[in-house]
């Protein structure tokens, strides 16, 4: 083998050393951070905001002819929601049974006002559109008491506790906030699930987990996915 032959070798491997040695120090230390932080975190992106929903209905049955706030705006416990009108009788009918029409005059309207604070999470009817009695027409939720629900699996359950802290990506505004897990949930989501088609994969039993988040600045989070960080040690 000619000396400018060997010398060229020599060259290549040093480039290739030069290379690898790096790559694998690197390697080496991710490794070792995913190692550290599976040790001290649970970390799941399987989670959402959500919150208690408070139902605001019709007490009487009508058409909606007002609808007040939309999705998203801030109400206040006896703020008008919306405006329904009650049916009237116009005439009877041989028997003396009345029959009842819409007028279209504000005496026969009935308001509806929020039962607490908060914002429209939902608007469940539209204007024009007739109501019975009791049923929805919009859903309130308080913003002080939004939380995240995260869902852990199984085998990473009996590392979380009440009380511990965690971070939580909020994907909708790429903002990190901090929490503390307020309360986890005994039953399973596979006691929802509908049970799977023959030959097909069971899915991964997996525990709800409910953070404690401060979102009072952000109501509209509600229903937007989240990243989530369980410190555990």
């Amino acid at each position: 083998m000619s000396r400018r032959l060997r010398f060229g070798l020599l060259v290549a491997w040093a480039a290739v050393v030069a290379v690898l040695v790096p790559l694998a120090l690197w390697g080496g230390i991710v490794g070792f951070e995913y190692f550290r932080d599976g040790g001290r975190y649970v970390s799941t992106t399987a989670a959402s905001v959500s919150g208690d929903l408070v139902v605001v209905a019709s007490v009487n049955a009508g058409r909606v002819v007002r609808v007040y706030p939309g999705t998203g705006a801030s109400v206040r416990e006896g703020d008008a929601l919306a405006e329904v009108e009650l049916a009237a009788p116009v005439r009877l009918t041989a028997s003396g049974t009345p029959v009842l029409a819409f007028l279209g005059t504000t005496d026969q309207e009935v308001r509806v006002t929020a039962p607490v604070d908060g914002s429209i999470a939902s608007i469940l009817v539209a204007e024009g559109t007739a109501v019975t009695a009791g049923q929805p027409i919009m859903r309130i939720v308080d913003p002080a008491h939004l939380r995240v629900t995260a869902y852990v699996s199984e085998a990473d359950l009996p590392r979380v506790r009440t009380g511990q802290d965690a971070e939580v990506y909020l994907t909708a505004v790429d903002r990190t906030i901090t929490g503390v897990v307020q309360a986890v949930v005994p039953a399973s989501s596979v006691a929802f699930a509908t049970p799977p088609a023959a030959g097909a994969a069971i899915a991964p039993t997996v525990y709800a987990v409910f953070v404690r988040v401060d979102l009072r600045d952000t109501p509209q989070l509600l229903g937007s996915s989240a990243e989530v960080r369980i410190r555990v040690r």
